[in-house]
Formats: C-alpha cells, structure tokens, sequence
C-alpha cells in the first residue's frame, strides 16, 4: 500500500484494515434483527512497509466509498459478502478481498534497480465459526480463508500470480462497549508464485549483496491485528495496527527480506449521511 497522496491502488493494506475496524466492530450498526444499509464517504491514513520485507516505511493517504448493508442472514460491505448458515447459526460463510501495494522502480533499500512492484488484488473465499459465547461478554470466532492473488500492471492488466491461505482466532469484547476492539491472529501460507512475486530476484537484477533467489512456496509466516472504533453523531473512527514475523518463512533467506518484523499503523474516518432508519 512516495508521498502521503499514494494512489488508490497503493494504499489496499491501510484501507482493508480500516474497513475492518470501522466494519467489523460494528461503530454505528445494530444488532442485524431486521435489514439496514449505510453509506458514505471515508479516509485512511497510515504508515506501512515500502514493500512486504522492507527496512523502510512509507505514508499513505486514502479516500474510499463506504457502505454496508445487513440483515439477519446477509452481511453485504464494500470489502467483503457474508452470509449465515441460518438466522442464528454460528457459521458463516463469505467472499472477501484484499490487496498490496506497489514498489516504485528505484526505491533506495534491496529493491533498488529492479522493476516497480505492481499492486496486486485478491479474492476468495473465507469460513468463520463462532465459539459460544464466554461468561464476560467477549465473543471468540475461529476462521479460514484462500485467495487467489493477481497482479495489477498498467491499463488494470491482470497477471495471475498464485494463491494463499490463513487461519486465525478472531477476538472481540462485548456488545454496547464505547470503544469495540476486535484481534486476529493466526499463520498465512502462499504459494511459489505469490512469494516468489515479492521475494524473488530474477537473475538479471542479482548484483553483489542481492544474489538471484528463487522463492519456494511456504509459510508465510504470522500475522496479529487489532482494532478500536467509536462513533460520534455521523461520523465513525478507527485506530488500527497489523504486526507481522517473518520468522521461519518459506522465503527468510530472500536477499529482499531486510526485517522479520514489520508493523503497520493508522486510523481511519467514515462520514455517514446515508443510512435506513434503524442503521
């Protein structure tokens, strides 16, 4: 996901998890008993790796359309399609998406030299079951996803890369709290294609210090997020972070993997002014 004003396409990783805290900690909804839909206009802002792997950050700012609707069975929001089982069943399924951001040709850290990173765009599907609910309130999901990663070259040309897979326990605190949080944590798996895509030196651009590297599929290594939303009249807010370790990847002897630990930070700002009349 350079300069604070990166393009749309750049900024997927801040944006993603902006939705997640401003979607999934529910800042403004009610319970889903009857359908209702919102919409408007928000803004992400934060601070993430130049590339995956990289020793060097870069500021991010992004305008994005919002909007949701839900009912008892169907959770339809701008980042993902869920549906339950049944009305009160704890399985849901959906379709979600996510993406990454580019890498300028030129970037002064390992990257430097060889071509630009495109963006890259996501989609698949993903399972989460519910764990009855504990005695103080807090609500634990166990989950699973796959994607399939495509990246996105100029006149949005898509090139097919390869897939990936994660499984987490999500966490979050009880209903009606000011301040909802909601972690997730859990491993990520991604094909040879995906890996080899972000970690992969071809060997025209293997120069000393940068030796060619082929990157095998694997682990991907761990990733934990957290989330804490609050809403005030039309207006929804999010502070939002993603750590992630590299420790043990398929990939951790890339000449490109500078740090095997990389943070993601921000927060995000939703002006509603459309709305049903119970959301």
């Amino acid at each position: 996901m350079a300069t604070v004003s990166a393009g749309r396409q750049g900024a997927s990783w801040g944006v993603r998890l902006g939705c997640m805290a401003l979607g999934m900690c529910g800042v403004g909804t009610v319970a889903a008993q009857t359908a209702h839909y919102r919409g408007g206009l928000g803004l992400a802002i934060f601070l993430a790796p130049a590339y995956p792997g990289s020793d060097s950050a870069r500021p991010f700012a992004y305008p994005y359309p919002y909007w949701e609707y839900e009912s008892p069975t169907l959770h339809l929001h701008h980042e993902h399609l869920r549906a339950k089982w049944a009305r009160h069943s704890s399985l849901s399924i959906g379709l979600g998406a996510n993406g990454s951001p580019p890498a300028a040709a030129g970037t002064p850290d390992a990257r430097a030299g060889m071509p630009s990173l495109d963006p890259t765009f996501a989609l698949g599907p993903d399972v989460m079951v519910r764990l009855p609910e504990r005695a103080d309130g807090w609500r634990i999901w166990l989950g699973a996803r796959t994607r399939y990663r495509w990246a996105m070259g100029p006149g949005l040309r898509l090139m097919p890369l390869g897939s990936s897979a994660s499984a987490f326990v999500e966490s979050r605190t009880p209903r009606g709290r000011v301040w909802p949080i909601v972690v997730s944590f859990g491993p990520v798996f991604r094909s040879r294609g995906v890996n080899g895509y972000f970690f992969g030196v071809p060997a025209a651009y293997a120069v000393a210090g940068r030796p060619a590297y082929s990157a095998p599929g694997g682990y991907a290594g761990v990733r934990l997020t957290a989330a804490v939303s609050t809403h005030a009249g039309p207006f929804d807010f999010a502070i939002f972070g993603r750590y992630r370790n590299y420790s043990g990847a398929a990939f951790a002897s890339s000449p490109l993997l500078k740090v095997s630990n990389t943070l993601i930070v921000g927060a995000a700002v939703v002006w509603v002014f459309i709305r049903s009349g119970d959301g």
